[in-house]
C-alpha cells in the first residue's frame, strides 16, 4: 500500500537509521506504527543492506516479534509499516527503576522465545536493548528495531561487522571478534539484570571504562537474587561465547519453567 493509504498522526521516537510515527490506516481505523528510512545519504550498498534488513522482518511472524504489516517506498524514503506499541521496556526502568523477580520472569520467557525463534531462522537482531522493547496488550513483549539485524546464510557461521549500543554489547564484539547468536544472548543478560537491580551490571559513562568492564570484570550475582535467577544471569554473562548459556540449555533453565 502507497502511503497515502495511512494517515500519520505525530512523531513517536527515532530507531536505528530513522524516524518512527503514530499512524492510523485508511477507512479501517487500525492503528499502526509508521517508521521512515531517509535514502538521502546512504550509499547503494548501504540502501541494499536495509532493504534486506526489511525483507527479514517481512518474513518474520511470532507473537514476541513486532509484525510488519506493509512496506513501500517513497521518492526519499523507505518506509514500514508495523503494528503498534504504546510502551517501551525502557520507560518501565524509567518509571519503575526495578522489577521484582517475579515481574522479571514473565519478560524473559517472552525475549528467550523471540530470540530462540529469530536465531534458529538464522537471523541475529545484535542491537538487544530496552528501548527496542515493546510492550503491547496483556503484557505481551516484543522485539522492534530491526536496522542492525542480519540474516546469516547456511555458509556463514560468524560475523565480524561491530553493531548495536556499547552498553548491551558482548566482550566478543568489543574485543572485534568474530561472534554470532551468542551475542544476542549476552545482551539478554545485561537487560534482565537490569531489569532486577535497576542499572546494568556495567555502569559508567567512560567509553573506555565501560569496555574495559566489559571485557574483564565479572559480574557478580545480584544480591536477594533466588539460585535459578542467578544461575540464569550467570550462564547469560558469560564472557566466553563458547561456554555462555545458549540453546537447547536455555529453554530448559529452571528459572524459565
Amino acid at each position: 500500500m502507497p502511503l497515502s493509504d495511512y494517515h500519520v498522526i505525530g512523531l513517536v521516537g527515532e530507531g536505528s537509521f530513522g524516524k518512527v510515527y503514530k499512524g492510523r490506516r485508511r477507512y479501517c481505523g487500525q492503528v499502526v506504527a509508521i517508521k521512515f528510512i531517509p535514502t538521502v545519504g546512504h550509499s547503494a550498498a548501504e540502501l541494499a543492506a536495509l532493504r534486506q534488513e526489511r525483507d527479514i522482518l517481512r518474513t518474520l511472524r511470532h507473537p514476541n516479534i513486532v509484525q510488519m504489516l506493509d512496506c513501500f517506498e517513497t521518492e526519499d524514503a523507505l518506509c514500514a509499516v508495523t503494528e503498534f506499541a504504546s510502551g517501551t521496556l525502557f520507560e518501565v526502568l524509567q518509571g519503575d527503576t526495578a522489577l521484582p523477580e517475579a515481574a522479571v520472569l514473565p519478560i524473559a520467557a517472552q525475549l528467550v522465545d523471540a530470540l530462540h525463534y529469530l536465531h534458529s531462522h538464522r537471523v541475529i537482531h545484535r542491537d538487544m536493548k530496552p528501548q527496542n522493547i515493546l510492550l503491547g496488550a496483556n503484557s505481551r513483549v516484543m522485539l522492534c528495531d530491526f536496522g542492525f539485524a542480519r540474516a546469516m546464510s547456511q555458509q556463514t557461521t560468524v560475523l565480524a561487522s561491530i553493531k548495536g549500543t556499547p552498553l548491551y554489547m558482548a566482550p566478543e564484539l568489543l574485543q572485534e571478534q568474530p561472534y554470532d547468536h551468542t551475542a544476542d544472548l549476552w545482551a539478554l543478560g545485561v537487560i534482565l539484570y537490569e531489569l532486577y537491580v535497576g542499572r546494568p551490571p556495567f555502569d559508567t559513562h567512560n567509553f573506555f571504562a565501560l569496555v574495559s568492564m566489559i571485557v574483564s570484570k565479572d559480574v557478580s550475582r545480584p544480591e536477594n537474587a533466588s539460585l535459578p535467577f542467578g544461575s540464569l544471569l550467570e550462564g547469560l554473562l558469560t564472557k566466553d561465547p563458547r561456554r555462555r548459556l545458549s540453546y537447547p540449555a536455555l529453554l530448559h533453565h529452571p528459572f524459565l519453567r
